[in-house]
């Protein structure tokens, strides 16, 4: 799949319904009980999208900063979480 950024296109892989049942896990543990985000893991979950998306993470986002790469990661992560319009 494409995953278009302000950073540029990326083709990522699909996710299946395994894959997005251990993202949702890891999603619901990145907030806590008060529906706050806990950032450190968070970072979990956009390392976790980085190495899935990627069989090469650093050959695609190695020139950006990090700043940049969360934003394109946090990009793909919601391309994941949005449910397909294809009908």
């Amino acid at each position: 799949m494409t995953v278009k950024t302000d950073h540029g296109s990326f083709e990522v892989r699909d996710l299946t319904f395994k894959d997005r049942r251990e993202l949702h896990k890891l999603e619901v543990g990145s907030v806590d009980s008060q529906s706050d985000i806990k950032m450190d893991k968070f970072l979990v979950v956009l390392e976790w999208v980085m190495n899935f998306a990627f069989d090469n993470p650093e050959e695609h986002l190695g020139q950006f900063n990090d700043n940049i790469i969360d934003e394109i990661l946090i990009a793909i992560y919601n391309a994941y979480k949005e449910p397909s319009k294809k009908k």
